[in-house]
């Protein structure tokens, strides 16, 4: 599928959004343009295929053979984008990424310090070697530390190794970019979500406070909890089998303290969203998974394309909007 209209000649002084979406041999790609009502209007959004993993040329360990290769792709297809920054959507088995909660009285700098500290921990970083992260606060909750209730915010934390910074820092300067933007695609997909919130969500009531969100992929599955619309939690694990992902799902509401009974929706995306593949989960929740199609964020259609090829754009699009 590939979106891309022509832009008028007065489109292209307007502020836009710039993204990618990386896995396996695959890039998906999207941009929209800001129009003065603070409306997005899609301007393109397509998928480039490779003969190498894309992943591993942007992501992967030494000096990967392939990345010049990837940003001229990118530059040719944002080359007249004036995106303030590229945002890239990145699946969780590629970086280490995990959730935390930080008192909210703790100092900034303090919290930053200790989320640095962990994520060194958790990616096998000496004290002496540079640790770069990406932070972002999820949620708030109520947490008992010596029988004393004390506010906590739950931040998830992306480790960003310097190649990894370096060959992103190196593509955002190619396109002109004053930088870039990177987020794991459990949260990506849940912006997507929660775009629309006000129509696919409508209507369901105050009975449903939680949605299961799931990424099917040949190599693993990837699962986000919204809690009305807003982002709560995420998870992610291998797969060898569709039915894999009933296992990750229990685990994740276990984690967080929910049961099946608290979710009221189940949507799927990915490369391997055929709901058929998902019925030991649909009878887990007792719901049904609903293929999400991320183009009614902006009111578009393409009808070229299957619902199954269409929720693979979600990660993408949910990226695009951050």
């Amino acid at each position: 599928m590939d979106v891309r209209p022509d832009a008028p000649a007065a489109e292209a002084s307007k502020p836009t959004l710039a993204a990618v979406e990386l896995h396996g041999h695959l890039l998906r790609y999207g941009e929209v343009v800001r129009e003065d009502d603070s409306r997005d209007n899609l301007r393109r959004l397509g998928t480039c295929e490779f003969d190498f993993d894309v992943v591993e040329a942007v992501f992967g360990d030494g000096v990967p053979a392939n990345f010049d290769t990837v940003t001229e792709a990118v530059t040719g297809i944002f080359g007249q984008s004036n995106a303030p920054a590229l945002n890239v959507a990145v699946h969780p088995p590629a970086i280490t990424g995990f959730f935390s909660p930080l008192p909210e009285s703790m100092p900034a700098a303090d919290k930053h310090e200790q989320l640095r500290q962990e994520a060194a921990l958790l990616a096998d970083i000496g004290a002496a070697q540079s640790v770069r992260i990406r932070a972002v606060p999820v949620r708030s909750e109520l947490i008992t530390i010596e029988e004393e209730p004390e506010p906590h915010q739950w931040h998830h934390v992306l480790h960003i190794p310097e190649p990894v910074h370096a060959r992103l820092t190196l593509m955002a300067r190619a396109l002109n970019m004053g930088t870039y933007e990177l987020l794991d695609t459990t949260r990506a997909a849940s912006n997507a979500v929660h775009a629309l919130d006000g129509v696919a969500l409508a209507g369901h009531g105050s009975d449903v406070p939680y949605t299961l969100v799931v990424g099917a992929y040949p190599d693993h599955v990837e699962l986000s909890i919204l809690h009305y619309g807003e982002w709560f939690h995420g998870h992610h694990g291998p797969v060898g089998d569709p039915n894999d992902a009933a296992y990750f799902a229990a685990a994740l509401l276990d984690k967080i303290g929910l049961g099946t009974t608290d979710v009221g929706r189940f949507l799927l995306y990915g490369e391997e969203a055929t709901p058929r593949k998902f019925r030991l989960l649909a009878d887990l929740l007792d719901h049904q998974p609903e293929l999400f199609n991320p183009l009614e964020i902006f009111g578009r259609t393409s009808p070229g394309a299957t619902p199954e090829v269409l929720a693979t754009y979600t990660p993408c699009i949910g990226a695009l909007i951050a």
